[in-house]
């Protein structure tokens, strides 16, 4: 039987979108009804309110390793912003839960590059609020993840990401329209240290409240990772088996 949910988290840039490609292809090959499944913060009612902050001027700025500024709405001084936008980031994720419920009952295995640990992470970097994570919000919200998820947590250091994120965007630009932008230049597209650092910090902790596999990927090609990931999933999985 394959994995009813594996649910993969760490640093944007460690290597999550691969490794995730490779699992959906893998069952697939095998006939298993399979998904990519993707949720992040900040999510639909949430993303328009993030728009309209930035656009009024209601933001903070935080700068990647090349000064360029990333705004973020400047919600983290004020207990009741605080609160208001932890509500909001709750209720429109909620929808996405629904729907990843759904794939569950028809029978899919689904396959998260991100998902609810994900979203707690980025709304605690948003109110600046490392103690976000442990909230009654937080932990309600938590709550929603399938009993029988597989955690992989893949994790690289600043200056790995950098040269993945240099070398990814310094490509040709594609003849084919892609979600990506190959025009933008790597300083663009680099997050910020501070964002990467919180990250890593929080998906630690998650990753020993929830039992994960831990893959430094600066440390392991993609084939490697891939075996690790496989291996544990399976034997997890075997784990999860009633006797």
């Amino acid at each position: 039987m394959p994995a009813r949910f594996v649910h993969f988290f760490g640093p944007d840039g460690s290597g999550k979108s691969t490794q995730v490609r490779l699992m959906v292809e893998c069952y697939q090959n095998q006939g298993i009804k399979s998904r990519q499944f993707w949720v992040r913060s900040p999510h639909t009612f949430a993303f328009v309110l993030w728009q309209l902050f930035i656009k009024i001027g209601f933001y903070r700025t935080v700068e990647n390793a090349f000064g360029i500024p990333v705004k973020i709405p400047a919600v983290q001084n004020s207990r009741v912003l605080k609160g208001f936008w932890a509500i909001v980031e709750y209720t429109s994720v909620l929808p996405l839960v629904a729907k990843a419920k759904i794939c569950l009952r028809r029978g899919y295995s689904l396959i998260a590059e991100r998902y609810l640990i994900d979203t707690v992470t980025t709304v605690a970097f948003f109110l600046d609020d490392p103690s976000f994570p442990r909230s009654f919000l937080s932990r309600a919200l938590l709550c929603f993840i399938e009993p029988e998820t597989s955690f992989i947590f893949l994790d690289a250091d600043y200056e790995t990401i950098y040269a993945r994120r240099e070398k990814f965007y310094n490509k040709p630009r594609s003849t084919t329209l892609t979600l990506f932008n190959y025009s933008k230049p790597p300083a663009e597209n680099l997050e910020p240290q501070t964002f990467i650092d919180f990250q890593r910090k929080a998906y630690s902790e998650f990753a020993t409240k929830f039992p994960s596999l831990r893959i430094n990927t600066a440390q392991f090609n993609v084939k490697e990772t891939f075996t690790k990931v496989q291996t544990y999933v399976e034997a997890d999985r075997k784990n999860c088996e009633p006797n």
